[in-house]
Protein backbone atom coordinates (compact mmCIF):
# COMPACT_ATOMS: atom_id res chain seq x y z
CA UNK A 1 0.00 0.00 0.00
CA UNK A 2 1.05 3.46 -0.92
CA UNK A 3 2.20 6.26 1.65
CA UNK A 4 -0.83 8.43 0.49
CA UNK A 5 -3.44 5.63 0.64
CA UNK A 6 -1.95 4.50 4.95
CA UNK A 7 -2.28 8.32 5.33
CA UNK A 8 -5.91 8.07 3.91
CA UNK A 9 -6.83 4.83 5.86
CA UNK A 10 -5.32 6.70 9.33
CA UNK A 11 -7.47 9.66 8.97
CA UNK A 12 -10.48 7.51 8.05
CA UNK A 13 -10.40 5.50 11.09
CA UNK A 14 -9.53 8.13 13.49
CA UNK A 15 -12.54 9.72 12.32
CA UNK A 16 -14.90 6.76 12.76
CA UNK A 17 -14.18 6.37 16.43
CA UNK A 18 -15.69 9.58 18.01
CA UNK A 19 -18.65 9.61 15.02
CA UNK A 20 -19.56 5.92 16.32
CA UNK A 21 -19.69 7.08 19.83
CA UNK A 22 -21.84 10.53 19.35
CA UNK A 23 -23.89 8.35 16.55
CA UNK A 24 -25.38 5.73 18.47
CA UNK A 25 -26.95 7.47 22.04
CA UNK A 26 -28.46 10.22 19.55
CA UNK A 27 -29.72 7.15 17.39
CA UNK A 28 -31.17 5.42 20.15
CA UNK A 29 -33.04 8.78 21.76
CA UNK A 30 -34.30 9.79 18.15
CA UNK A 31 -36.05 6.02 18.37
CA UNK A 32 -37.48 6.40 21.17
CA UNK A 33 -38.97 9.68 20.18
CA UNK A 34 -40.53 8.02 17.38
CA UNK A 35 -42.21 5.39 19.82
CA UNK A 36 -43.82 8.09 22.06
CA UNK A 37 -44.34 10.01 18.32
CA UNK A 38 -46.30 6.93 17.43
CA UNK A 39 -47.65 6.35 20.53
CA UNK A 40 -49.61 9.91 20.37
CA UNK A 41 -50.74 9.01 16.87
CA UNK A 42 -52.21 6.04 18.85
CA UNK A 43 -54.15 8.26 21.14
CA UNK A 44 -55.03 10.91 19.04
CA UNK A 45 -57.20 8.35 16.84
CA UNK A 46 -58.44 6.97 20.34
CA UNK A 47 -59.69 10.71 21.05
CA UNK A 48 -61.08 10.81 17.31
CA UNK A 49 -63.09 7.98 17.72
CA UNK A 50 -64.03 9.54 20.80
CA UNK A 51 -65.13 12.65 19.46
CA UNK A 52 -66.86 10.54 16.66
CA UNK A 53 -68.97 8.61 18.74
CA UNK A 54 -70.14 11.39 20.13
CA UNK A 55 -71.41 13.24 16.97
CA UNK A 56 -72.96 10.20 16.10
CA UNK A 57 -74.73 10.29 19.17
CA UNK A 58 -76.10 14.03 19.11
CA UNK A 59 -76.65 13.25 15.02
CA UNK A 60 -79.18 10.49 16.71
CA UNK A 61 -80.74 13.01 18.94
CA UNK A 62 -81.04 15.55 16.03
CA UNK A 63 -82.80 12.80 13.58
CA UNK A 64 -85.08 11.69 16.34
CA UNK A 65 -86.25 15.76 17.63
CA UNK A 66 -86.58 15.97 13.87
CA UNK A 67 -88.85 13.28 12.73
CA UNK A 68 -90.76 13.82 15.82
CA UNK A 69 -91.52 17.56 14.31
CA UNK A 70 -92.40 16.39 10.88
CA UNK A 71 -95.63 16.61 9.07
CA UNK A 72 -95.74 13.12 8.72
CA UNK A 73 -95.28 11.96 12.15
CA UNK A 74 -98.52 14.72 13.00
CA UNK A 75 -100.43 12.99 10.25
CA UNK A 76 -99.75 9.72 11.93
CA UNK A 77 -100.73 10.96 15.20
CA UNK A 78 -104.19 12.61 13.76
CA UNK A 79 -105.30 9.22 12.20
CA UNK A 80 -103.88 7.25 15.12
CA UNK A 81 -106.44 9.56 16.91
CA UNK A 82 -108.92 9.12 14.59
CA UNK A 83 -108.75 5.14 14.62
CA UNK A 84 -108.14 5.83 10.68
CA UNK A 85 -104.31 3.97 10.65
CA UNK A 86 -104.15 1.37 7.78
CA UNK A 87 -101.85 -1.62 9.12
CA UNK A 88 -100.16 -1.66 5.90
CA UNK A 89 -99.50 2.12 5.04
CA UNK A 90 -97.90 2.39 8.89
CA UNK A 91 -95.77 -0.14 8.08
CA UNK A 92 -93.79 1.24 5.52
CA UNK A 93 -93.72 4.92 7.14
CA UNK A 94 -91.13 4.24 9.60
CA UNK A 95 -88.42 2.48 7.08
CA UNK A 96 -89.07 5.15 4.18
CA UNK A 97 -88.12 8.04 6.88
CA UNK A 98 -85.45 5.56 8.65
CA UNK A 99 -83.57 5.38 4.90
CA UNK A 100 -84.08 9.28 4.03
CA UNK A 101 -82.03 9.81 7.24
CA UNK A 102 -79.79 7.24 7.14
CA UNK A 103 -80.52 5.62 9.53
CA UNK A 104 -80.43 2.41 11.14
CA UNK A 105 -82.71 2.41 14.20
CA UNK A 106 -85.99 4.12 13.99
CA UNK A 107 -89.67 3.58 15.73
CA UNK A 108 -92.43 5.48 16.96
CA UNK A 109 -94.19 4.21 19.81
CA UNK A 110 -96.05 5.33 22.80
CA UNK A 111 -94.63 5.43 26.33
CA UNK A 112 -95.30 2.11 27.33
CA UNK A 113 -93.46 0.75 24.46
CA UNK A 114 -96.17 -0.49 22.07
CA UNK A 115 -94.76 0.34 18.45
CA UNK A 116 -97.05 2.40 16.23
CA UNK A 117 -94.59 1.93 13.24
CA UNK A 118 -90.70 0.64 13.45
CA UNK A 119 -88.66 0.51 10.05
CA UNK A 120 -85.17 -1.64 11.97
CA UNK A 121 -88.12 -3.88 13.07
CA UNK A 122 -91.04 -4.05 11.04
CA UNK A 123 -93.00 -7.10 12.30
CA UNK A 124 -93.48 -5.00 15.40
CA UNK A 125 -95.94 -2.85 14.83
CA UNK A 126 -99.04 -3.24 17.65
CA UNK A 127 -96.69 -5.30 19.85
CA UNK A 128 -94.91 -3.58 23.18
CA UNK A 129 -91.84 -3.64 22.35
CA UNK A 130 -89.21 -4.00 25.71
CA UNK A 131 -86.45 -2.34 24.55
CA UNK A 132 -88.46 0.80 23.76
CA UNK A 133 -89.80 0.61 26.97
CA UNK A 134 -86.35 0.47 28.42
CA UNK A 135 -85.11 2.89 27.21
CA UNK A 136 -88.11 5.56 27.41
CA UNK A 137 -87.90 4.73 31.32
CA UNK A 138 -84.01 5.11 32.28
CA UNK A 139 -83.02 8.14 29.47
CA UNK A 140 -84.52 11.76 29.90
CA UNK A 141 -85.53 12.90 25.96
CA UNK A 142 -82.70 14.27 24.02
CA UNK A 143 -79.88 11.96 25.61
CA UNK A 144 -78.38 9.77 22.94
CA UNK A 145 -77.27 6.41 24.42
CA UNK A 146 -75.37 3.49 23.56
CA UNK A 147 -78.15 0.13 23.47
CA UNK A 148 -78.43 -3.37 22.18
CA UNK A 149 -81.38 -3.13 19.60
CA UNK A 150 -82.72 -6.21 18.05
CA UNK A 151 -82.62 -5.30 14.11
CA UNK A 152 -84.34 -7.38 11.05
CA UNK A 153 -81.64 -9.10 8.90
CA UNK A 154 -81.65 -11.55 6.06
CA UNK A 155 -80.62 -14.00 9.08
CA UNK A 156 -83.37 -13.25 11.02
CA UNK A 157 -83.48 -10.86 14.35
CA UNK A 158 -80.36 -10.04 15.90
CA UNK A 159 -79.04 -7.65 18.40
CA UNK A 160 -77.17 -4.23 17.06
CA UNK A 161 -74.65 -2.01 18.86
CA UNK A 162 -76.60 1.65 18.27
CA UNK A 163 -76.29 5.06 20.00
CA UNK A 164 -80.22 5.83 20.73
CA UNK A 165 -82.03 9.12 21.18
CA UNK A 166 -85.92 9.58 21.73
CA UNK A 167 -88.15 12.60 21.46
CA UNK A 168 -91.85 13.10 22.51
CA UNK A 169 -93.83 14.27 19.43
CA UNK A 170 -95.03 18.33 20.14
CA UNK A 171 -99.14 17.94 21.17
CA UNK A 172 -98.83 14.46 21.57
CA UNK A 173 -97.31 13.08 25.41
CA UNK A 174 -97.93 9.78 24.76
CA UNK A 175 -96.38 9.33 21.32
CA UNK A 176 -92.29 9.16 21.20
CA UNK A 177 -89.52 8.30 18.25
CA UNK A 178 -86.61 6.53 18.85
CA UNK A 179 -83.60 6.94 16.29
CA UNK A 180 -80.51 5.58 16.35
CA UNK A 181 -77.16 4.99 14.38
CA UNK A 182 -76.40 1.32 14.76
CA UNK A 183 -72.45 0.80 15.72
CA UNK A 184 -71.40 -1.62 12.97
CA UNK A 185 -69.29 -2.03 9.88
CA UNK A 186 -69.54 1.00 7.96
CA UNK A 187 -68.68 2.99 11.14
CA UNK A 188 -65.75 0.70 11.85
CA UNK A 189 -64.86 0.93 8.13
CA UNK A 190 -65.33 5.47 8.74
CA UNK A 191 -63.01 4.91 11.67
CA UNK A 192 -60.10 2.79 10.48
CA UNK A 193 -59.80 5.19 7.58
CA UNK A 194 -59.58 8.41 10.08
CA UNK A 195 -57.55 6.43 12.19
CA UNK A 196 -55.17 4.62 10.10
CA UNK A 197 -54.92 1.59 11.36
CA UNK A 198 -57.32 -0.94 12.17
CA UNK A 199 -60.72 -0.57 14.16
CA UNK A 200 -63.05 -3.41 15.54
CA UNK A 201 -66.63 -2.86 17.85
CA UNK A 202 -66.82 -5.48 20.58
CA UNK A 203 -69.59 -6.76 22.66
CA UNK A 204 -69.23 -8.30 26.61
CA UNK A 205 -69.32 -12.07 26.22
CA UNK A 206 -70.01 -14.13 22.79
CA UNK A 207 -72.80 -11.39 21.02
CA UNK A 208 -72.04 -10.92 17.60
CA UNK A 209 -72.55 -7.54 17.64
CA UNK A 210 -69.69 -5.69 16.57
CA UNK A 211 -67.76 -5.17 13.56
CA UNK A 212 -63.91 -4.92 12.42
CA UNK A 213 -62.14 -2.70 9.75
CA UNK A 214 -58.99 -3.54 8.35
CA UNK A 215 -57.27 -2.63 5.41
CA UNK A 216 -60.47 -1.76 3.55
CA UNK A 217 -62.18 -4.88 4.69
CA UNK A 218 -65.03 -5.24 7.39
CA UNK A 219 -65.42 -8.58 8.96
CA UNK A 220 -68.37 -9.23 11.55
CA UNK A 221 -66.36 -9.70 15.36
CA UNK A 222 -67.29 -11.06 18.30
CA UNK A 223 -64.95 -11.19 21.96
CA UNK A 224 -61.25 -11.39 19.85
CA UNK A 225 -59.47 -8.37 20.60
CA UNK A 226 -57.55 -6.68 18.09
CA UNK A 227 -53.90 -7.00 18.46
CA UNK A 228 -51.80 -8.22 16.05
CA UNK A 229 -47.95 -8.99 16.73
CA UNK A 230 -47.23 -6.05 14.59
CA UNK A 231 -49.50 -3.87 16.26
CA UNK A 232 -50.58 -1.69 19.76
CA UNK A 233 -54.23 -0.90 20.56
CA UNK A 234 -56.42 1.34 22.39
CA UNK A 235 -59.53 0.78 23.73
CA UNK A 236 -62.78 3.06 24.27
CA UNK A 237 -65.28 2.17 26.04
CA UNK A 238 -69.04 2.57 24.80
CA UNK A 239 -71.74 3.06 27.67
CA UNK A 240 -73.30 5.54 29.74
CA UNK A 241 -71.64 7.19 32.43
CA UNK A 242 -71.14 5.65 35.82
CA UNK A 243 -72.19 1.95 34.14
CA UNK A 244 -69.90 -0.77 32.74
CA UNK A 245 -69.24 -0.23 29.14
CA UNK A 246 -71.38 -2.11 27.29
CA UNK A 247 -69.24 -2.63 24.36
CA UNK A 248 -65.60 -1.10 23.27
CA UNK A 249 -64.01 0.39 20.52
CA UNK A 250 -60.72 -1.10 19.51
CA UNK A 251 -58.03 0.90 17.66
CA UNK A 252 -54.57 -0.22 16.59
CA UNK A 253 -51.99 1.03 14.16
CA UNK A 254 -49.54 -1.13 12.53
CA UNK A 255 -45.88 -1.09 13.83
CA UNK A 256 -44.47 -1.36 10.72
CA UNK A 257 -44.12 2.76 10.09
CA UNK A 258 -42.78 2.84 12.69
CA UNK A 259 -39.84 -0.30 12.27
CA UNK A 260 -39.73 1.77 8.65
CA UNK A 261 -39.39 4.91 10.60
CA UNK A 262 -36.16 3.26 12.73
CA UNK A 263 -34.49 1.60 10.02
CA UNK A 264 -34.77 4.97 8.45
CA UNK A 265 -32.93 6.87 11.10
CA UNK A 266 -30.64 3.98 11.07
CA UNK A 267 -30.08 4.35 7.72
CA UNK A 268 -29.63 8.70 8.11
CA UNK A 269 -27.05 7.98 11.06
CA UNK A 270 -24.77 5.45 9.40
CA UNK A 271 -24.40 7.45 6.54
CA UNK A 272 -24.07 10.42 8.32
CA UNK A 273 -21.28 8.28 10.01
CA UNK A 274 -20.49 6.71 6.45
CA UNK A 275 -20.14 11.09 5.29
CA UNK A 276 -17.73 11.66 7.93
CA UNK A 277 -15.85 8.88 6.85
CA UNK A 278 -15.11 10.05 4.04
CA UNK A 279 -15.02 13.64 4.69
CA UNK A 280 -11.91 12.47 7.28
CA UNK A 281 -10.33 10.79 4.27
CA UNK A 282 -10.63 13.43 1.59
CA UNK A 283 -8.93 15.82 4.66
CA UNK A 284 -6.42 12.98 4.64
CA UNK A 285 -6.23 12.53 1.19
CA UNK A 286 -5.09 16.34 0.89
CA UNK A 287 -2.85 16.01 3.71
CA UNK A 288 -1.43 12.85 2.40
CA UNK A 289 -1.07 14.56 -0.98
CA UNK A 290 0.51 17.89 -0.25
CA UNK A 291 3.25 15.31 1.43
CA UNK A 292 3.64 12.82 -1.40
CA UNK A 293 2.98 15.06 -3.72
CA UNK A 294 6.92 15.89 -4.78
CA UNK A 295 7.34 11.74 -5.41
CA UNK A 296 4.25 11.21 -7.08
CA UNK A 297 5.33 14.47 -9.74
CA UNK A 298 9.23 12.70 -9.62
CA UNK A 299 7.71 9.22 -10.42
CA UNK A 300 5.06 10.70 -13.44
CA UNK A 301 8.19 12.45 -15.08
CA UNK A 302 10.51 9.41 -14.72
CA UNK A 303 7.56 7.83 -16.48
CA UNK A 304 6.99 9.81 -19.52
CA UNK A 305 11.07 10.48 -19.78
CA UNK A 306 10.86 6.88 -20.27
CA UNK A 307 8.20 7.07 -22.71
CA UNK A 308 10.48 9.51 -24.67
CA UNK A 309 9.40 13.05 -23.35
CA UNK A 310 12.18 15.03 -22.42
CA UNK A 311 10.73 18.07 -22.18
CA UNK A 312 8.81 16.85 -19.18
CA UNK A 313 9.46 19.06 -15.94
CA UNK A 314 8.88 18.85 -12.35
CA UNK A 315 6.87 22.06 -11.07
CA UNK A 316 5.75 21.17 -7.68
CA UNK A 317 7.25 23.18 -4.60
CA UNK A 318 9.67 20.81 -2.68
CA UNK A 319 11.95 21.68 -0.12
CA UNK A 320 15.08 19.49 1.80
CA UNK A 321 16.47 16.86 0.33
CA UNK A 322 13.16 16.22 -2.15
CA UNK A 323 14.09 19.75 -3.43
CA UNK A 324 17.53 18.59 -4.79
CA UNK A 325 16.17 15.68 -6.12
CA UNK A 326 13.56 17.62 -7.79
CA UNK A 327 16.13 20.32 -9.52
CA UNK A 328 18.50 17.08 -10.59
CA UNK A 329 15.96 15.54 -12.05
CA UNK A 330 14.94 18.79 -14.06
CA UNK A 331 18.59 19.31 -14.69
CA UNK A 332 18.98 15.96 -15.96
CA UNK A 333 15.94 15.74 -18.55
CA UNK A 334 17.53 19.52 -19.49
CA UNK A 335 20.54 17.53 -20.92
CA UNK A 336 18.95 14.50 -22.11
CA UNK A 337 16.69 16.90 -23.93
CA UNK A 338 19.87 18.88 -25.42
CA UNK A 339 21.48 15.60 -26.40
CA UNK A 340 18.58 14.65 -28.46
CA UNK A 341 17.85 18.03 -30.41
CA UNK A 342 21.64 17.49 -31.51
CA UNK A 343 21.24 14.04 -32.35
CA UNK A 344 18.12 14.51 -34.58
CA UNK A 345 19.76 17.64 -36.02
CA UNK A 346 22.20 15.42 -36.91
CA UNK A 347 19.87 12.94 -38.63
CA UNK A 348 18.40 15.43 -40.43
CA UNK A 349 21.74 16.16 -42.02
CA UNK A 350 22.08 12.22 -42.89
CA UNK A 351 18.45 11.83 -43.97
CA UNK A 352 19.37 14.65 -46.54
CA UNK A 353 22.50 13.40 -47.57
CA UNK A 354 20.65 10.01 -48.23
CA UNK A 355 18.20 11.56 -50.24
CA UNK A 356 21.13 13.76 -51.96
CA UNK A 357 22.66 10.76 -52.85
CA UNK A 358 20.10 9.04 -54.02
CA UNK A 359 18.88 11.58 -56.73
CA UNK A 360 22.42 11.66 -57.38
CA UNK A 361 22.45 8.25 -58.34
CA UNK A 362 19.05 8.60 -60.13
CA UNK A 363 20.30 11.59 -62.10
CA UNK A 364 24.12 10.41 -62.51
CA UNK A 365 22.12 6.92 -64.40
CA UNK A 366 20.85 9.28 -67.51
CA UNK A 367 23.89 11.11 -67.50
CA UNK A 368 25.93 8.14 -68.99
CA UNK A 369 23.73 7.33 -72.13
CA UNK A 370 23.81 11.07 -72.65
CA UNK A 371 27.40 11.38 -72.67
CA UNK A 372 28.27 8.67 -74.95
CA UNK A 373 25.44 9.93 -77.61
CA UNK A 374 27.39 13.26 -77.86
CA UNK A 375 30.58 11.62 -77.86
CA UNK A 376 29.72 9.21 -80.88
CA UNK A 377 28.33 12.41 -82.54
CA UNK A 378 31.22 14.46 -82.27
CA UNK A 379 33.75 11.60 -83.57
CA UNK A 380 31.07 11.10 -86.55
CA UNK A 381 31.36 14.86 -87.41
CA UNK A 382 35.33 14.77 -87.29
CA UNK A 383 35.76 11.48 -89.31
CA UNK A 384 33.34 13.34 -91.70
CA UNK A 385 31.24 9.93 -92.15
CA UNK A 386 28.69 9.84 -94.64
CA UNK A 387 25.71 8.23 -92.57
CA UNK A 388 25.94 11.21 -90.13
CA UNK A 389 22.35 12.19 -90.42
CA UNK A 390 21.04 8.65 -88.82
CA UNK A 391 23.67 8.45 -86.41
CA UNK A 392 22.66 11.84 -85.37
CA UNK A 393 19.02 11.26 -85.09
CA UNK A 394 19.91 8.29 -82.61
CA UNK A 395 21.94 10.11 -80.39
CA UNK A 396 19.37 12.95 -80.75
CA UNK A 397 16.31 10.62 -80.02
CA UNK A 398 18.30 8.81 -77.36
CA UNK A 399 19.73 12.37 -75.08
CA UNK A 400 15.95 13.27 -75.64
CA UNK A 401 14.84 10.34 -73.87
CA UNK A 402 17.37 10.29 -70.97
CA UNK A 403 16.38 14.14 -70.44
CA UNK A 404 12.68 13.05 -70.37
CA UNK A 405 13.54 10.47 -67.79
CA UNK A 406 15.61 13.34 -65.38
CA UNK A 407 12.63 15.52 -66.00
CA UNK A 408 10.21 12.47 -64.19
CA UNK A 409 13.11 12.29 -61.49
CA UNK A 410 12.69 15.91 -60.63
CA UNK A 411 9.57 16.29 -60.80
CA UNK A 412 8.68 13.37 -58.48
CA UNK A 413 10.98 14.26 -55.78
CA UNK A 414 9.58 17.45 -56.06
CA UNK A 415 6.01 16.32 -55.84
CA UNK A 416 7.21 13.81 -53.13
CA UNK A 417 8.62 16.91 -51.12
CA UNK A 418 5.84 19.07 -51.15
CA UNK A 419 2.65 17.35 -51.42
CA UNK A 420 -0.27 19.42 -51.09
CA UNK A 421 -2.77 19.60 -48.34
CA UNK A 422 -5.80 17.34 -48.95
CA UNK A 423 -9.28 19.77 -49.87
CA UNK A 424 -11.60 17.08 -48.93
CA UNK A 425 -15.21 17.07 -50.08
CA UNK A 426 -17.67 14.09 -49.82
CA UNK A 427 -17.40 11.48 -53.07
CA UNK A 428 -18.89 8.77 -53.55
CA UNK A 429 -16.00 6.02 -54.23
CA UNK A 430 -17.93 4.30 -57.33
CA UNK A 431 -17.14 7.83 -58.90
CA UNK A 432 -13.70 7.32 -57.86
CA UNK A 433 -13.69 4.32 -59.40
CA UNK A 434 -15.43 5.60 -62.78
CA UNK A 435 -13.26 8.59 -63.13
CA UNK A 436 -10.06 6.24 -62.93
CA UNK A 437 -11.68 3.72 -65.98
CA UNK A 438 -12.71 6.45 -67.80
CA UNK A 439 -8.58 6.50 -68.86
CA UNK A 440 -9.26 3.47 -70.12
CA UNK A 441 -12.15 3.16 -72.90
CA UNK A 442 -10.68 0.25 -74.61
CA UNK A 443 -7.90 -1.65 -72.61
CA UNK A 444 -4.89 -2.60 -74.19
CA UNK A 445 -4.58 -5.74 -76.01
CA UNK A 446 -4.15 -9.04 -73.46
CA UNK A 447 -5.56 -7.09 -70.88
CA UNK A 448 -8.90 -7.48 -69.20
CA UNK A 449 -10.62 -4.98 -66.67
CA UNK A 450 -13.51 -6.30 -64.20
CA UNK A 451 -15.46 -3.65 -62.09
CA UNK A 452 -17.26 -4.24 -58.47
CA UNK A 453 -18.63 -1.72 -56.63
CA UNK A 454 -21.09 -1.69 -54.03
CA UNK A 455 -23.79 0.77 -55.12
CA UNK A 456 -25.15 1.35 -51.20
CA UNK A 457 -22.03 2.34 -50.53
CA UNK A 458 -21.72 5.80 -47.79
CA UNK A 459 -19.40 8.29 -49.53
CA UNK A 460 -16.39 9.49 -48.42
CA UNK A 461 -14.29 12.69 -47.41
CA UNK A 462 -11.66 13.25 -49.36
CA UNK A 463 -9.58 15.21 -52.34
CA UNK A 464 -10.86 13.95 -55.42
CA UNK A 465 -7.78 14.55 -57.38
CA UNK A 466 -5.21 12.88 -54.85
CA UNK A 467 -7.49 10.21 -54.74
CA UNK A 468 -8.02 10.08 -58.26
CA UNK A 469 -3.89 10.49 -58.11
CA UNK A 470 -3.40 7.82 -56.09
CA UNK A 471 -5.81 5.01 -57.73
CA UNK A 472 -3.96 5.26 -61.01
CA UNK A 473 -0.48 5.15 -59.47
CA UNK A 474 -1.79 1.56 -58.73
CA UNK A 475 -3.36 0.73 -61.79
CA UNK A 476 -0.35 1.73 -63.83
CA UNK A 477 1.45 -0.57 -61.57
CA UNK A 478 -0.95 -3.16 -62.11
CA UNK A 479 -0.68 -2.95 -65.80
CA UNK A 480 2.76 -2.82 -65.98
CA UNK A 481 2.91 -5.50 -63.68
CA UNK A 482 0.81 -7.92 -66.39
CA UNK A 483 3.10 -7.13 -69.59
CA UNK A 484 1.68 -10.31 -70.78
CA UNK A 485 -1.65 -9.58 -69.90
CA UNK A 486 -4.22 -10.82 -67.47
CA UNK A 487 -7.16 -9.15 -65.09
CA UNK A 488 -6.86 -5.79 -63.63
CA UNK A 489 -9.59 -5.98 -60.96
CA UNK A 490 -10.86 -2.55 -59.25
CA UNK A 491 -13.62 -3.03 -55.98
CA UNK A 492 -15.32 -1.24 -53.82
CA UNK A 493 -17.35 -2.69 -50.69
CA UNK A 494 -17.51 -1.99 -47.00
CA UNK A 495 -15.96 -3.08 -44.19
CA UNK A 496 -17.51 -1.65 -40.34
CA UNK A 497 -17.11 1.55 -40.43
CA UNK A 498 -14.54 2.53 -43.30
CA UNK A 499 -14.67 2.01 -47.08
CA UNK A 500 -12.06 -0.14 -49.22
CA UNK A 501 -11.11 0.31 -52.50
CA UNK A 502 -9.09 -2.20 -53.92
CA UNK A 503 -6.74 -2.85 -57.44
CA UNK A 504 -5.82 -6.09 -57.38
CA UNK A 505 -3.80 -7.78 -60.28
CA UNK A 506 -2.97 -11.38 -61.91
CA UNK A 507 0.69 -10.50 -62.65
CA UNK A 508 3.61 -12.04 -60.94
CA UNK A 509 3.04 -10.93 -57.42
CA UNK A 510 5.83 -9.58 -54.99
CA UNK A 511 8.65 -10.83 -53.13
CA UNK A 512 8.02 -11.59 -49.53
CA UNK A 513 11.33 -9.86 -48.23
CA UNK A 514 9.83 -6.40 -50.62
CA UNK A 515 6.69 -6.22 -49.26
CA UNK A 516 7.49 -4.74 -45.43
CA UNK A 517 9.23 -1.68 -48.06
CA UNK A 518 6.88 -1.10 -51.46
CA UNK A 519 5.85 1.65 -48.95
CA UNK A 520 9.43 3.14 -48.53
CA UNK A 521 10.46 6.21 -50.82
CA UNK A 522 13.15 5.49 -53.72
CA UNK A 523 12.39 1.46 -53.24
CA UNK A 524 11.76 0.07 -56.19
CA UNK A 525 11.63 -2.98 -58.30
CA UNK A 526 11.33 -1.87 -62.10
CA UNK A 527 14.32 -0.78 -64.11
CA UNK A 528 12.81 2.44 -64.31
CA UNK A 529 11.13 3.30 -61.36
CA UNK A 530 12.15 5.94 -59.27
CA UNK A 531 10.64 4.50 -55.91
CA UNK A 532 8.47 7.49 -54.95
CA UNK A 533 5.11 6.38 -56.50
CA UNK A 534 3.72 4.07 -53.88
CA UNK A 535 5.50 6.54 -51.28
CA UNK A 536 3.68 9.46 -52.24
CA UNK A 537 0.18 7.52 -52.67
CA UNK A 538 0.75 5.85 -48.94
CA UNK A 539 1.54 9.54 -47.72
CA UNK A 540 -1.87 10.78 -49.37
CA UNK A 541 -3.83 7.86 -48.16
CA UNK A 542 -2.91 8.78 -44.77
CA UNK A 543 -3.14 12.46 -44.29
CA UNK A 544 -7.07 11.36 -44.98
CA UNK A 545 -7.08 9.31 -42.03
CA UNK A 546 -6.79 5.98 -44.10
CA UNK A 547 -4.72 2.96 -44.64
CA UNK A 548 -2.69 1.93 -47.52
CA UNK A 549 -1.97 -1.97 -48.01
CA UNK A 550 -0.87 -4.51 -49.86
CA UNK A 551 -0.78 -8.40 -50.27
CA UNK A 552 0.68 -10.61 -52.40
CA UNK A 553 2.00 -14.20 -52.97
CA UNK A 554 4.42 -14.83 -55.31
CA UNK A 555 2.83 -16.12 -58.54
CA UNK A 556 -0.59 -15.14 -57.28
CA UNK A 557 -0.48 -11.26 -58.31
CA UNK A 558 -1.01 -8.55 -56.07
CA UNK A 559 -3.51 -6.46 -54.13
CA UNK A 560 -3.42 -3.18 -52.94
CA UNK A 561 -5.82 -1.85 -50.76
CA UNK A 562 -7.18 2.15 -49.78
CA UNK A 563 -9.06 2.01 -46.52
CA UNK A 564 -11.17 5.40 -45.65
CA UNK A 565 -13.17 5.84 -42.78
CA UNK A 566 -16.92 6.74 -44.07
CA UNK A 567 -18.34 10.27 -44.43
CA UNK A 568 -21.04 10.58 -41.30
CA UNK A 569 -24.25 10.37 -42.36
CA UNK A 570 -26.55 13.80 -42.66
CA UNK A 571 -29.11 14.16 -39.95
CA UNK A 572 -32.50 12.05 -40.52
CA UNK A 573 -30.71 9.84 -42.64
CA UNK A 574 -30.66 6.08 -42.62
Amino acid sequence: MRLRARLTLAFALFAAAPMLLAVLPLSRALSEGLKAEYAARLDGAALAIEGELRHLGLSAAEAARDVARSPEVALLARERAQGALDPAEVARLAAEWMEARGLDVLAVADSRGVVVTSGHLPGRAGDADPELRSLFATTGPGRPVPRLVPRATPAGVEPALALVAWETVPGEPGLRVAAGVALGPRFAERMAALAGGAVAVRGEGDRPLAAEARGGKVHLLATRFLGAPRERVRTVPVGRPGAPPLAWVEVALPTAGLERAQVAVAIVFLAALAAAVVAAALVGHLVARRITRPLEALRAGAARVAAGDLGVRVDTPAAGELGELVRGFNAMTADLAASRARVAAAERVAAWQEVARRLAHEIKNPLTPIAMSVATLRDALEQGRPDFPEIFQEGASAIQEEVRRMKRIVDEFSRFARLPAPEPSSISPADLVAAVLALYPSPPPGLAIEREVDPALPPVRADRDQMVQVLLNLVRNAEEAMRGGGTLRLAAHRDGDAVLIQVSDTGPGIAAEDLAHVFEPYFTTKESGTGLGLAIAERIVREHGGRLEVASRPGAGATFTIRLPAAPSAPGSP
